[in-house]
């Protein structure tokens, strides 16, 4: 059954006129009869009774009357949901992030986005940058906030931030008379660091850094926790690092300093993949790139 004929036939029970039901609809006074009464024979009952002067809807009519009004009601309601959806306005959104992120850009754009796009469904994961480059191989996020250079094949990647590494040091520690650490300084230190298999490009940079000054890391602890990492340094476990944006976070049981040497640095960017159609995300996306957002932090 035909849609338009469920409009044709409400309206002319709404005006139980002929003349003015065709007229509303743009049709001839004979096209709306014969659609009627195509109408009528398909639901083979009768749905109006005529006469020369009247036109009043039989008993079924009024019953098929108020259920036409919802299918078209559904139908229209089904079209709006549907082109909502394609501009990105109605849907959901899974966002891959690490601390960095959740310091720095990602509040704001996510306060942003629901400012312009209240009814799309976000869906939000504290995964490490490797973790996040398999979820979005495998389609479990859509969007990652991490940390490059990663495998990029498949994969669009944004610049957003680049910031310098801070030593995290327990209370009354010697180095802390330092304004800057001299990276020498932190030979005898124990370290205190994010695992390889989270960061491996990261992790394999902080070694080659350290080699690079002549350092053989005495690593006694590794977590992909901050807060972990943290607490063990106040415990004098050893020292660790974190990037600039994340030093309010750190409490006031440890003190932080910048390295002399400024080669070690915490990359920031956002990935998604080439192929993900998702209009939530091209929106997001839009967010995302204007000049406002689009901006690196020039490492110091």
């Amino acid at each position: 059954m035909e849609l338009r004929l469920l409009r044709y036939f409400v309206v002319l029970a709404e005006e139980l006129h002929f003349g003015r039901a065709a007229e509303r609809l743009h049709l001839t006074q004979p096209a709306l009869s014969k659609q009627i009464a195509a109408l009528e024979r398909e639901l083979d009952l009768a749905l109006l009774t005529r006469t020369k002067r009247v036109v009043l809807l039989t008993e079924a009519g009024r019953v098929f009357l108020e259920q036409a009004k919802q299918i078209l009601a559904q139908a229209e309601a089904a079209v709006h949901l549907t082109k909502r959806t394609a501009r990105g306005e109605v849907g959901t959104l899974t966002i891959g992030f690490t601390a960095t992120a959740f310091y720095t850009v990602l509040p704001g754009l996510l306060r942003r986005f629901c400012d312009r796009f209240p009814k799309v469904e976000l869906h939000l994961r504290e995964l490490a940058t490797e973790a996040q480059v398999k979820a979005l191989n495998d389609r479990q996020i859509h969007l990652a906030f991490l940390h490059p250079p990663i495998d990029g094949r498949g994969l669009a990647l944004h610049p957003i931030i680049e910031e310098q590494f801070l030593v995290v040091l327990p209370k009354q520690h010697p180095l802390l008379s330092y304004t800057a650490i001299p990276i020498a300084a932190l030979a005898e230190e124990a370290f205190i660091i994010h695992p390889r298999h989270e960061g491996p490009i990261l992790y394999d940079g902080f070694m080659q850094f350290c080699q690079q000054f002549g350092i053989q890391p005495n690593i006694v602890h590794e977590s992909i926790s901050l807060a972990t990492r943290v607490c063990l340094v106040a415990a004098g476990i050893g020292v660790t690092f974190v990037s600039e944006c994340v030093q309010p976070m750190v409490g006031s049981e440890v003190e932080c300093r910048p390295l002399v040497e400024s080669l070690l640095t915490l990359k920031c960017a956002a990935a998604w993949r080439l192929d993900d159609p998702s209009p939530t995300l091209r929106e997001f996306l839009a967010l995302l790139q204007t000049p406002t957002n689009s901006t690196k932090t020039k490492t110091r």
